[in-house]
């Protein structure tokens, strides 16, 4: 009898690659891309049974009812869902360790062009730092808990079960993005695991059914935060202010102030907004995919091939009559395709192939040797008086002899193009082996990734002029009259063609041994993994590692669980017999609402406390390779008053053959709870010791006869970290129409140095170590009291020995801590934190009506510092706004707010590390929002159209900080990095 239905969800959504069943036989068929379906039953009073990853097993009566329709409800607390683990996957019940993990929906919702930037406030436990936002040359730094040690900290990351980057993977072509953080969940990475494991496994064809998407988004980029400098009027009269301060004669005369004052002579008294000059108001980016996916019972494909380009902020001249394009760009094509193969019963296979092309474009000034990303630095020192930016003619106009210019630096001093290319492949087949015993298998794969990068550099010397006003001569408006002249000795010369190459290859190989078997109540599975990687930087040596994994996992009932894993690996980082470690880790669950008293509680859906305990390494210690060689050699040789003459030997190096990895011994406690289907709870209360932190000695007396210096690093610092995460999530259907979800997620982490072989400073300090007891990037300085008001007061207070500058009225009165009458480097005091933040957390919120959609991310950051002592806050070069209200003897009488010390044109003790520069970063920013809309499926069915959403969202749109300054975003942490971009974007998609 047949039988034609739909499979929608609650939201009347189609949902294609259902299984559809006839209960109690093998007859069964999938829904296709609008959900419909069509199935021949045997027995006209037949149950179907419907079942999806990720919602409700339903079981529908097909009596008196042959076109049934559907609705499948969401499985909130889905205990059977596979999540991805090292080297594998395991229903989410089952998990003993910590683990953290989000879907592609949720990562697509961003438009950055960073994936990583992308992550920020959506994991517990992870911390992502962005610290630039220059197209194609964006960094994020990412932390796993916090840090453990000195050396390199970042967390390795894998595509798909093999060491790669995360810039360059497309958000459409993700799945998933878990985070693993205690040793059990890292231990069989074992010498790689310690600072945390990023797993990012990419999609892949599941439904039998074509499916074909295509998305294009459009976005404008601007800068929410920027130095503005003061206009002309107050940059004169700041100036005048400064140089009166220290006793020299003004600047700027009554008349010049007037006119800038007045802005009624522009040619002579520029007012230049440099950053309306320089800047455009607003840079475009768009981003275009198309994904295909589908297949068979033979093979299942999915196929991605995006593009993304991204623009830059700064106003740029035309290719022509340059001859080349200066501007700031990224140009990113990427490929990806994923096939599986059921070659038969026993026997599947896999073929991975990905890849990209990137062009990143820049003016030279951004990136040459003698600039280094100086147009931003630059462009903040250019007071708003300088004129230009060009002569009548066209030439650079400065202000005077041997000044930089930003417009010249991105216009005229040519360019920086880098392309690289990335292919990545990995081939693999598994094989079940129940022939020898049910639920044994074989796992092979071989992959092979190389990254050929090119740099080209075009630079060329520009002539600049200076504009001189003449007060000798006279113009026909009666004024003085106005030239130029040569700034410096360049000219305008042809682009200097120089460049770079690179070649990196990896290449791993693994092989496993899976089992999975269960006996009545008893589970029990296990992986044996070898694993060797090798890679190669250019012609350097390779960096080689090898090692093997395993993971034993045993449930009872699904109540309790155990676990042991491993890693055995070896590096030649280290010498010989020292090359390999074994790092284990045991962990157990209890899943308290399995039990019988707890059985009938409805309300009660999970309740399950986990721990772990283990050993990981970290072998990336960063600097210098192979320390437990000796680097000696003989130099050139000359005349020796005591030798004559010959060669002589030079020591850069003394070998340490004990070298070895970092150890982290870690422990985690877990609580999960579930309740009404509609709330979960997550609490991790963490602590790690990581000892065998390479360091170099500090307390070798000099008497040795080599300089420190010469000593090779040992194994010798120890850090305590310890904190603890929350997750919170409450998902709720109200009706068919309305949804609503709410997560909230918060780290804490706080590291101690306990040991660093730092030397004890005199007693007569106030705090005698640096680092010893302190978190890691502790800052230190000198605490302000407030300001001197007068030479009498200075006179009557300790002595202020800071720098060797001496004190004046206004300048910074600090604090003797010692009590011994002299305000000194003995009186440095630590400040706040350190720049990496000890809380994280974030908030999601989603929620749909019908067929819109909204979500918000909010992200923030607390207990971090950072020390803005550079150009938009201090008064070197230009003044801001801040130092409009500086300390003068008329302000302090009066009473008036003082945000700034004495202003002053000479070396001074105030502009050095001190609590006033050192500030907190702390800050709360809306992240991420969107809204969507989906075209009723029903208009669209007819185009054979399975969906067509309209979506708007928007990136880093509103940030609240600490700062005493809104000239800069709190994540950077000077004025030579490209500012941090918002993006406001408009995107659609189209599936077939």
């Amino acid at each position: 009898m047949p039988i034609q239905g739909r499979v929608m969800n609650e939201n009347g959504e189609p949902l294609s690659g259902v299984s559809i069943i006839e209960k109690g036989t093998d007859n069964g068929t999938y829904s296709a891309a609008d959900g419909s379906f069509s199935l021949n039953v045997k027995d006209e009073n037949a149950v179907l049974v419907i079942s999806n990853v990720g919602f409700v097993k339903s079981e529908v009566s097909i009596k008196n009812n042959r076109t049934p329709i559907i609705l499948l409800a969401t499985l909130q607390n889905n205990m059977e869902e596979a999540v991805v683990v090292g080297y594998g996957k395991q229903k989410k019940i089952s998990v003993t360790g910590a683990i953290a993990s989000i879907q592609t929906k949720e990562l697509k919702q961003s438009p950055a062009a960073n994936l990583a930037v992308s992550l920020a406030g959506r994991l517990p436990g992870l911390t992502a730092i962005q610290k630039s936002g220059e197209p194609g040359r964006d960094i994020t730094q990412l932390f796993i808990r916090g840090q453990g040690t000195v050396n390199v900290q970042s967390p390795i990351i894998l595509v798909d079960g093999i060491e790669r980057d995360l810039k360059s993977i497309d958000p459409n072509e993700v799945e998933s993005v878990t985070i693993l953080k205690d040793a059990s969940s890292t231990a069989v990475f074992g010498v790689r695991g310690a600072n945390g494991v990023i797993l990012v496994t990419t999609r892949r064809g599941k439904s039998e059914v074509p499916e074909i998407g295509y998305s294009f988004q459009a976005g404008m980029q601007d800068f929410p935060n920027l130095i503005k400098p003061v206009n002309a009027f107050d940059y004169a009269t700041l100036k005048n202010l400064a140089l009166t301060n220290d006793g020299l004669s003004p600047a700027y005369s009554d008349y010049a102030l007037e006119r800038y004052k007045l802005h009624d002579d522009p040619l002579r008294y520029p007012d230049n907004d440099w950053n309306k000059i320089n800047l455009k108001k607003y840079a475009f980016m768009q981003r275009h995919n198309l994904t295909i996916s589908g297949g068979s019972k033979f093979a299942k494909y999915f196929v991605n091939a995006g593009y993304l380009g991204q623009g830059g902020q700064f106003r740029t001249e035309p290719h022509q009559p340059l001859g080349y394009d200066p501007a700031f760009k990224l140009d990113r094509y990427s490929f990806r395709s994923n096939i599986d193969l059921q070659l038969n019963k026993n026997l599947s296979a896999f073929l991975n192939v990905a890849g990209y092309v990137e062009k990143v474009n820049s003016p030279w000034g951004a990136t040459g040797s003698n600039a280094s990303l100086y147009i931003i630095a630059f462009g903040n020192d250019m007071p708003a008086n300088v004129p230009g930016p060009l002569t009548q003619k066209g030439e650079i106009l400065v202000g005077s002899a041997g000044q930089w210019s930003q417009y010249a630096l991105i216009n005229r001093s040519g360019y920086v193009k880098t392309t690289s290319g990335n292919i990545t492949s990995s081939y693999g087949m598994e094989q079940k082996l129940n022939f020898i015993t049910e639920g044994l298998s074989a796992k092979a794969m071989v992959s092979f990734d190389i990254t050929p990068v090119n740099n080209l550099s075009a630079a060329r010397g520009y002539e600049s002029w200076m504009q001189v006003i003449d007060p000798n001569l006279k113009g026909a408006d009666g004024k003085d009259s106005i030239y130029n002249v040569p700034s410096n000795a360049g000219v305008n010369t042809p682009l200097s063609i120089s460049g770079t190459r690179s070649f990196t290859s990896l290449s791993n190989v693994q092989a496993s041994v899976n089992y999975a078997r269960v006996f009545n109540k008893h589970s029990l599975s296990s992986l044996l993994l070898f694993q060797q990687q090798s890679l190669i930087i250019n012609e350097q040596l390779p960096f080689n590692s090898r090692g093997f994994a395993t993971r034993w996992a045993y449930n009872y009932d699904s109540r309790y669980f155990f676990e042991f894993d491993a890693g055995y690996n070896g590096s030649e980082q280290f010498a010989k017999k020292r090359r390999y470690g074994f790092f284990p880790a045991v962990s157990g669950a209890w899943v308290i609402s399995k039990e019988k008293f707890l059985k009938d509680a409805s309300a009660i859906d999970l309740l399950k406390l986990r721990g772990s305990y283990g050993l990981v390494g970290n072998d990336r210690l960063g600097g210098q390779r192979f320390l437990y060689l000796d680097d000696v050699q003989l130099t050139g040789g000359g005349y020796s008053p005591s030798l004559g003459l010959g060669q002589t030997v030079q020591i850069n190096l003394l070998k340490n053959q004990n070298l070895q990895w970092e150890v982290a011994k870690k422990t985690d406690l877990g609580l999960e709870l579930g309740l009404f289907n509609s709330v979960t709870l997550s609490v991790d209360l963490f602590r790690e010791r990581r000892d065998n932190i390479l360091r170099n000695r500090g307390t070798v007396p000099l008497m040795n006869g080599l300089p420190i210096s010469v000593l090779a690093p040992v194994n010798i610092g120890v850090v305590e970290n310890k904190g603890y995460e929350v997750e919170l999530d409450y998902q709720k259907k109200f009706d068919k129409d309305w949804s609503f979800l709410a997560k909230l997620n918060m780290s804490y982490a706080r590291n101690r140095q306990l040991y660093a072989d730092e030397p004890l400073l005199p007693p007569d300090y106030a705090y005698r170590y640096r680092e010893t007891g302190y978190r890691i990037g502790q800052q230190f300085g000198y605490l302000v009291d407030k300001y001197f008001g007068s030479e009498q007061e200075i006179q009557l207070s300790p002595v202020q020995n800071v720098g060797g500058h001496t004190s004046r009225p206004g300048d910074f009165k600090y604090r003797d801590i010692t009590g011994d009458g002299v305000v000194d480097q003995r009186d440095m005091a630590p400040i706040l934190f350190s720049s990496v933040p000890e809380y994280s957390f974030g908030a999601a919120l989603q929620a749909s009506y019908k067929n819109f959609d909204l979500s918000i991310l909010f992200q923030g950051v607390t207990n971090v510092s950072n020390y803005y002592m550079f150009r938009g806050t201090n008064s070197v070069s230009n003044y801001v706004a801040r130092h409009l209200e500086s300390w003068t003897p008329e302000r302090a009488s009066k009473g008036l707010p003082i945000e700034y010390p004495r202003l002053t044109t000479q070396a001074n003790p105030n502009e050095i590390m001190n609590n006033f520069f050192i500030n907190d970063a702390s800050y709360i920013r809306l992240k991420n929002a969107e809204i969507g809309y989906n075209l009723p499926a029903r208009m669209l069915s007819r185009l054979r159209i399975r969906g067509i959403r309209i979506f708007a969202n928007g990136f880093n749109l509103m940030t609240w900080d600490r700062l005493p300054t809104k000239n800069f975003d709190p994540e950077l942490t000077g004025d030579l990095s490209y500012p941090i971009v918002r993006i406001y974007n408009f995107g659609i998609n189209v599936n077939f």
